[in-house]
């Protein structure tokens, strides 16, 4: 995206973030047999941006107005998620197209299908619409008062500190934008979380103290996601989830066989 105003340091991180997932993200896609119609200009214009639909920006930019006044632009690599064009009326945020623009589209139903059969995408799909409105609520965030703006989202840690201490509540779903981070049970290390893993969803949706701590292994920028949006996103689609919480469960009864060989 490009903000027409001024923005701090994490807006262009997160946007660099937004382009190289994206860009992973609809590789994958296709690679798993996702048919993309290809919009031109004159279909864009004339058939609108749709909340049924997902839209990839392979060239050119469409603009997003807020409150009648222009706030970014999406350009090339940027995704316009449906999460993003849902609540258009009660945010006021409205998109027109630019300049010569192709974009690729798929109705969002079959992109969950496909989704749905793979954990690691759904959790990039996670990230990619977490930073999405991380980005939005920044820009937004340019246009009201300064106490009044959304948490940035993100939390750097340097090597040796912990991201989730053992017995706390669960407040934060995290995945890490960079570095890599260790799993510690009782004192003993149990696992390694590596860029772009999501930890911490299970405490969250069970409402359960965590069981573990995760600690910094190198210096770490990691993403958090409220439990509240992350438990939203659960409700909503609770089918395309199971698939990745599953894949969490598995992991996490996989460190605790590991933990009680080292006990034992």
């Amino acid at each position: 995206m490009i903000s027409i105003n001024e923005q701090e340091e994490v807006f262009t991180f997160v946007n660099h973030e937004i382009h190289t997932k994206s860009a992973t993200f609809m590789q994958a896609v296709k690679e798993l047999g996702g048919e993309f119609t290809r919009l031109t200009t004159a279909d864009v214009q004339n058939e609108g941006i749709w909340p049924d639909r997902f839209y990839y920006i392979v060239e050119g930019n469409i603009s997003a107005e807020y409150d009648g006044k222009e706030l970014y632009l999406f350009e090339k690599g940027d995704i316009i998620l449906h999460s993003t064009i849902e609540d258009v009326e009660e945010t006021g945020l409205y998109y027109s197209v630019m300049s010569e623009v192709v974009v690729d589209s798929i109705p969002v139903q079959e992109l969950y299908q496909l989704l749905a059969t793979d954990a690691e995408l759904i959790g990039l799909w996670v990230t990619i619409t977490s930073l999405n409105q991380l980005q939005l609520n920044q820009m937004v965030g340019v246009l009201t008062e300064k106490e009044e703006r959304a948490n940035p989202g993100f939390g750097r840690y340097k090597a040796g500190m912990a991201i989730i201490t053992e017995g706390e509540d669960a407040e934060y779903v995290y995945s890490i934008s960079e570095g890599t981070a260790v799993a510690i049970h009782k004192d003993i290390e149990v696992g390694e979380i590596n860029k772009d893993e999501i930890f911490g969803a299970i405490a969250v949706l069970t409402d359960q103290k965590r069981t573990a701590s995760v600690i910094a292994k190198t210096d770490c920028i990691v993403l958090m996601v409220h439990k509240d949006e992350f438990s939203k996103m659960v409700k909503s689609h609770p089918k395309l989830f199971l698939n990745i919480l599953t894949s969490l469960a598995e992991k996490i009864t996989a460190l605790n066989a590991k933990f009680s060989r080292q006990v034992s």
